[in-house]
This record gives C-alpha cells, sequence and structure tokens, in this order.
C-alpha cells in the first residue's frame, strides 16, 4: 500500500487509528458514528490517501442523506471516480473490517486529528524556515502564517456541544456558590463604583472592555491604574501595549500613581525624605509586579502573536490596548473597515485565549464638544467596534471642557471625568459614574 500514502513515511501518522475510524462509520446502518465525529475531523486530516478518498465519500454519504455502509461506500467511490486508488471493492471490504462497535470512535477520531496536527505544524514550521533563510517575508509575517496554523492546530474539538455538558459546568458553579469557594473568572478593576457597573464586576475572560474619551483626558491613566491594581492586589499578569507611551514612561507613571509622589520633586532634589522612602518602596514593589510592555506592533496578526507569546510564557490574564486607532491596518481597504477589522480579531483573541482586554479608543470631534456627553457613535472611525465589545466606558470632561482637562496641573488637585457604561452586554447600561484624577501622579479613584 506504499503508493496509496500521500507523504513521507516519517511524518506522524496512526493508519491502524485511521482505518478503526472508517470503520466505525461503517458498522451499522446509521450516521451516528460519523455524526459524532464529523465536527472534529475532516478528509485531509487522514494521511493514507486511500483513507482520505473514503473518508471523503462517507461524508458524501451523509450529505446526501444515505445510508453509510460498505455497498454505498462502493458506489460513491465510483461516482467520485476513485474506487481504484481505494483497491477496489476489496479495499472497501478490508477497510470495513476493524471495529465491532462504535464506541471508541471519538478517541480514534482524536488520534487521527492529533496526527494530522502534528503534520501541519511541521511543514508550517519547515515553510517558515525555508522562507526566513530566502527572506521572502518580514518576520512578522512569517509568524502570522505559523501563529494561523497553531491557531487551526489548537481547535481540535467539535463546536458542537450537547448543552448538558454546560448545565455540568453550572451546577458545579452554584455547588461552589453555596460553599462559598465559587471564584469568579473575571479581573476586577479595583475601581469599586466601576466594578459595581460592569455586570462581571470586573472584565470577564473572553470579553472586551472599551474605554473611550477625547485625547489627554485620561484614558491611559485609567488602564494604567486597572493593570497595577489588578497585578498587585490579585497578582494578575498582565500586558500593556502602549503605542504613545515610550516603555520608560509607563514605569514613570506607574511609580507615581502607586508612590503618590511627583517624580519632578524627586528629579528637582526637593522630594522630602517621606517621599524619598514612598518613591522607593513603590520602585521595589513595581520591579516584582508581573507587568509587561509592549510599544509596537506591525498589525492585527502580529498583535495576535504577541499577545499568544505573553499568555503561554507568563500567564498573562489582563491585556491592556492603548490604542485601537494605533494599530496599523494596511492600505488594501479604507480607515473605518480597517479599525473595524482589527476590533473584530481582538475580540476573536480574548475568546480564543479566554483572556480580558481593556481596549482604549479615541472619539471624535464633534462628541469631544458635547456638553450632555458622549454617545456610541461618537467612537472615532469606529465601524462596528461597539459590536465587538462587551462593555463599552465612555469618558469625558465635565461640561465637555477638553481643553482645560488637558491643562490638569492648572486646574486644582483633581479633575473629574464623567463616565458612562453605554454598552453592557452582562448588566445595566447607561448608568453614569465620575473618576477623579488627582494631578501629577495620575491616581484614578
Amino acid at each position: 500500500m506504499k503508493n496509496l500514502i500521500q507523504a513521507d513515511t516519517e511524518l506522524p501518522n496512526n493508519l491502524s487509528a485511521e482505518q478503526a475510524l472508517i470503520a466505525c462509520c461503517l458498522l451499522g446502518d446509521n450516521s451516528d458514528a460519523y455524526d459524532s465525529i464529523s465536527g472534529l475531523v475532516q478528509a485531509d486530516d487522514f494521511y493514507a490517501l486511500r483513507n482520505q478518498l473514503a473518508y471523503q465519500a462517507i461524508a458524501d454519504l451523509a450529505g446526501s442523506g444515505e445510508p453509510i455502509d460498505e455497498i454505498n461506500l462502493v458506489e460513491r467511490l465510483k461516482v467520485n471516480n476513485c474506487i481504484d486508488e481505494v483497491g477496489g471493492v476489496v479495499g472497501v471490504m478490508a477497510l470495513a473490517d476493524g471495529a465491532e462497535t462504535t464506541a471508541s470512535v471519538r478517541n480514534y477520531a482524536s488520534i487521527v486529528k492529533e496526527k494530522s496536527n502534528l503534520r501541519k505544524m511541521h511543514r508550517a514550521y519547515k515553510m517558515a524556515a525555508e522562507r526566513a533563510a530566502s527572506e521572502q517575508l518580514d518576520s512578522s509575517e512569517i509568524q502570522g502564517e505559523v501563529d494561523a496554523v497553531l491557531n487551526l492546530c489548537s481547535s481540535n474539538q467539535s463546536d458542537i456541544e450537547k448543552i448538558s455538558h454546560s448545565v455540568s459546568l453550572l451546577k458545579e458553579e452554584f455547588k461552589q456558590m453555596q460553599e462559598g469557594t465559587y471564584v469568579k473568572d473575571v479581573v476586577k478593576t479595583h475601581i469599586k463604583h466601576l466594578d459595581e457597573k460592569l455586570g462581571m464586576g470586573g472584565i470577564g475572560a473572553g470579553e472586551v472592555c472599551i474605554v473611550a474619551a477625547p485625547t489627554s483626558c485620561g484614558k491611559s491613566a485609567v488602564a494604567i491604574n486597572i493593570a497595577l491594581r489588578a497585578s498587585k492586589i490579585d497578582s494578575v499578569p498582565s500586558a500593556i501595549f502602549s503605542f504613545e507611551m515610550p516603555q520608560k514612561q509607563i514605569a514613570r507613571r506607574m511609580l507615581q500613581t502607586l508612590s503618590g509622589v511627583n517624580l519632578r520633586q524627586v528629579e528637582e532634589n526637593v522630594a522630602t525624605p517621606a517621599k524619598l522612602k514612598s518613591v522607593h518602596a513603590a520602585t521595589e514593589l513595581l520591579d516584582g509586579l508581573p507587568i509587561y510592555t509592549v510599544h509596537s506592533v506591525k498589525g492585527a496578526d502580529d498583535l495576535r502573536s504577541r499577545i499568544r507569546l505573553l499568555v503561554r510564557t507568563h500567564g498573562v490574564k489582563l491585556v491592556v490596548i492603548d490604542y485601537l486607532q494605533l494599530i496599523p491596518f494596511g492600505k488594501s481597504v479604507g480607515k473605518t473597515e480597517g479599525i473595524s477589522n482589527i476590533s473584530h480579531k481582538i475580540k476573536q483573541i480574548a475568546v480564543e485565549l479566554g483572556i480580558g482586554i481593556l481596549l482604549l479608543a479615541q472619539v471624535n470631534r464633534e462628541g469631544a464638544k458635547r456638553e450632555s456627553g458622549l454617545s456610541l457613535y461618537d467612537l472615532k472611525d469606529s465601524g462596528d467596534i461597539e459590536n465587538d465589545a462587551d462593555a463599552v466606558v465612555l469618558m469625558w470632561p465635565e461640561g465637555g471642557d477638553v481643553e482645560s482637562a488637558k491643562k490638569f496641573d492648572s486646574v486644582g488637585p483633581y479633575t473629574e471625568l464623567q463616565y458612562s457604561v453605554a454598552k453592557n452586554r452582562e448588566g445595566e447600561r447607561d448608568v453614569r459614574g465620575i473618576f477623579k484624577l488627582y494631578h501629577c501622579v495620575g491616581i484614578i479613584k
């Protein structure tokens, strides 16, 4: 049968599992076995050509509502003009010989899928190495192609699931709630009045929370405060993608927030011993927090790659992106469509990796000037980004006085920033609150 095998025999495969899987599908006069694994395994997951062709014919029978058995399989293979490649009638009968029960069909399917994934990974890395050697693509493009294969391979379970599985999970959660041991899979912002308004009590796993505001009105301060508190209080590994501030500036702002000291006083040598002590303590604390920073990406695929790496190597559970409109989207589409495409991918990343994403965004000029506050329509170049978000927090200075808000130091010890939870998939919407942004140190209360 050597000539029936499509690839290098050294690549991972399990021909016994392939034949047993096909035999299970042919056992009996109904399609229950095939239906149970059709979402998990496709014809190209099989290593042997004859098995690929046989499984595709079985899929064709199921699609047309015909019984799945040896006789119908022979006829379908004749229609597909590939009966000889399978070994004729004798070959079909040999394929059907190998299973007495369908009880292990999903186990066989898992083996076939696993071997298929290993082959795909082998080919992806081999191609990446060849392209890297020839410099056909830059490193981010090559990484994007490899990640696409890895994403495909990680989805090795059928999306179809009986509701009883989810019910069992809910039962277990209810039991834990009664016992007082239940822990929500959520990242708290530790801004009490904001957590109370968000449906999950924070940013849930797989959720995207957008914080949108006019330029220079405290978005980054809110994000830094949330990342700091999540990491400090709950030891949540966090990553900040900042496309405006260099990493040193992020660290500086975090030190000010943790210490409550304006670092200018240290730099100008006018800080009191007590303040110097606070800064030193904050430096030691920040040095030990699980916070990671990234200052640039080349596009949505590069963003996905970097987040996957952070999750895989550091267990990151919260990602801050500052901000949406600064992520490159290429020249082949318009700005609105490009930003919409990126927001779709960001939501996919959150769901795929089971992490919370805090996504900062700009609002348009008209919204920034409106005294009555912002609406979802004010998201700059928004397209459909509000549809991808689980929660949208809109933030603006009192009376729409953006210019005064930009001059934080000159308008008093703090600025009051109005906010509205304009979208809240799991909770009440159109509820308002106030952030107090303390000047010089960037503390949000």
